[in-house]
């Protein structure tokens, strides 16, 4: 049984002859209860600071094994996440290749059916143009050759109007009525005189008549050709014969 401080306050000795003087006794025991009393408190709380450290050890080791646990657990989901995204990864890849390939593919399928047919629509449009080309020369020939035809019989018409004209016959048709007439028709001369008096009065008066309205009846005599500015004339090459 442990010593207690009131022990020691209560322990009495017996008297004896030539014994310690007990007012010193007394005294050295009051210095020794105070004293072990200090150091029981002491004692008392070293042992529940001790409690605290122990009870703080347990939780430090509980909370340790927890950690070591909760990082195996983690190492562990850490391990399968990063297999289940190299999996996943894997399999997205693999299937934005492909994907990509099928464009790919149908870009080029598209590309050339696109490019087949550009070249089928210029062939036909190129085809289209050579034949217009070819219909428009051989019909600006035919117009060129019904040009000829028209121009020579068109000469050959002038031609022989103007041998008509320089005949002796008109000539003879244009001579003046007064050279018809004898010296001794004299009653005809008479009235010839008095018609080229007439004549010459008329011609004298149409000198007279202003230039405006001279002008006037020219305009209202002759008719008014308008000619297009913007209309161009393009003289397209002969084919040379082989």
């Amino acid at each position: 049984m442990a010593l207690t401080p009131l022990d020691i306050q209560n322990k009495s000795f017996p008297s004896k002859m030539r014994g310690y003087e007990k007012s010193e006794v007394d005294d050295f025991l009051d210095l020794v209860v105070r004293d072990y009393e200090t150091a029981v408190q002491k004692n008392r709380e070293l042992e529940k600071a001790l409690k605290h450290a122990e009870e703080k050890l347990e939780y430090f080791n509980e909370l340790k094994d927890a950690l070591n646990q909760s990082i195996i657990v983690a190492q562990d989901t850490a391990d399968k996440v990063k297999s289940s995204a190299s999996k996943e990864s894997e399999v997205l890849v693999t299937a934005a290749q492909n994907r990509a390939d099928e464009l790919v593919s149908n870009a080029e399928k598209r590309a050339h059916a696109l490019t087949t047919a550009a070249e089928d629509k210029a062939k036909e449009i190129l085809t289209e143009a050579t034949e217009n080309a070819r219909q428009l020369v051989t019909e600006t020939n035919d117009l060129k050759k019904k040009t000829r035809v028209f121009h020579s019989n068109l000469s050959l018409m002038l031609e022989s109007q103007l041998e008509q004209v320089k005949s002796p016959e008109w000539e003879e048709i244009l001579k003046p009525f007064s050279s018809y007439v004898q010296d001794s028709h004299s009653v005809i001369r008479e009235v010839l005189s008095k018609e080229l008096d007439s004549e010459k009065e008329n011609a004298v008066n149409s000198e007279q008549t202003p230039a405006i309205e001279v002008a006037e009846e020219a305009v209202a005599e002759e008719p008014i050709v308008v000619v297009d500015a913007t209309e161009k004339i393009i003289d397209i090459p002969e084919p040379e014969n082989n």
